[in-house]
C-alpha cells in the first residue's frame, strides 16, 4: 500500500500529469464522490467559497435527512467504545446532550445493548429540518426521553455531553468556547470519530452526499490542552481506523484513522 502511495505521489509531482488527476478527481468530488473530501483551507467561508455548484451547501435538507436514516437501530463496530463507557456513566435523571445526532440514530441503537435509567433523558442538537425529523419520528415511536434542539448553547443542565464524528462540522462555538461559558459544565465528554492529528489544524471541505460541508481538521495536542484548561482529564482514547481522512494532493494533512475520546471534569 505504501508502494502505491509513492506512485500517487510521483504522477501528482508531474505538471500535465497532476493537472489531468485533479480534473479527474474534481468531476468525481462534485458528483458521486460521497464522503470524499477537498482542499485545506483556513475558514468555513473559504471552503464553502470553493464548493462546487452541483450541490447545496451545508445539513439543513430534506435529503441530508434520508442520507443516514438507514442507521436507526444500527450499532456500528466504532460505536462499542462509546457503548462501553456510556453504560458506566448513566444515572437516574441525568441529561445527555447529543450534538448532531441526525434523526436520533445512537438513541434507538444503544438501547439494544444498554438499558436506560429512569428519568434519563436524551437531547440532539441538530440542523432544523433534520430535528424537525427526529421529533416526527419521536411522536411515531411514542419515545417522550427524547427531545430535539437546533442550537446546543440552548440545553442547560448537561450531565453528559455526547458527540459521534459531528464537533468537526460545528463551525462556532466549539466545544472548548462552548464549554468556558457554562456555569456548570458537563461531568462527561465522550467524543468520537474525531480528526485529530499532530498536524497543524485546518479546514477542509467534504461531499457529504446531499450537500458540501467544511470541516475542522484538529492538532490533537490543541484541542485536549484547550479542554485540559477547563478541568477535564483524558480517561480512555481509542482509534477509529475505518475512518481514514484523506486530503487528496495534501498527503500531509492526510492520516490513517479518527479518534474517540473519554474525559472526566474534576469535581
Amino acid at each position: 500500500m505504501s508502494g502505491l502511495r509513492q506512485v500517487k505521489r510521483f504522477l501528482s509531482r508531474q505538471p500535465l500529469l497532476r493537472w489531468w488527476i485533479e480534473q479527474r478527481y474534481e468531476r468525481y468530488f462534485s458528483t458521486n464522490g460521497f464522503a470524499a473530501r477537498r482542499g485545506v483551507f483556513q475558514t468555513f467561508a473559504e471552503a464553502y467559497r470553493s464548493a462546487p455548484a452541483t450541490k447545496p451547501k451545508g445539513f439543513d435538507s430534506a435529503e441530508m435527512v434520508e442520507t443516514f436514516r438507514d442507521r436507526v437501530g444500527l450499532v456500528c463496530s466504532h460505536d462499542y467504545p462509546v457503548l462501553f463507557w456510556l453504560e458506566k456513566l448513566l444515572f437516574d435523571g441525568c441529561l445527555l446532550l447529543d450534538v448532531g445526532g441526525h434523526i436520533g440514530v445512537h438513541f434507538y441503537a444503544f438501547e439494544s445493548r444498554i438499558k436506560y435509567p429512569s428519568g434519563f433523558r436524551w437531547v440532539v442538537a441538530e440542523v432544523p429540518t433534520v430535528a424537525k425529523a427526529g421529533e416526527q419520528l419521536g411522536r411515531e415511536r411514542g419515545r417522550n426521553e427524547l427531545k430535539f434542539v437546533t442550537d446546543y448553547r440552548d440545553v442547560d443542565e448537561v450531565d453528559i455531553f455526547f458527540s459521534a464524528g459531528a464537533l468537526q462540522y460545528v463551525e462556532a462555538p466549539q466545544l472548548h468556547e462552548w464549554l468556558a461559558s457554562r456555569r456548570r459544565k458537563p461531568l462527561h465528554l465522550l467524543l468520537n470519530k474525531l480528526p485529530l492529528y499532530s498536524g497543524e489544524a485546518y479546514v477542509t471541505l467534504q461531499n457529504s452526499g446531499a450537500g458540501f460541508t467544511p470541516h475542522y481538521v484538529f492538532n490533537r495536542a490543541e484541542f485536549l490542552t484547550s479542554l485540559e484548561k477547563l478541568g477535564y482529564t483524558l480517561v480512555d482514547s481509542w482509534e477509529n481506523p475505518a475512518r481514514v481522512v484523506t486530503i487528496p494532493f495534501h498527503p500531509e494533512h492526510s492520516f490513517e484513522s479518527t479518534s474517540g475520546l473519554y474525559l472526566r471534569r474534576a469535581t
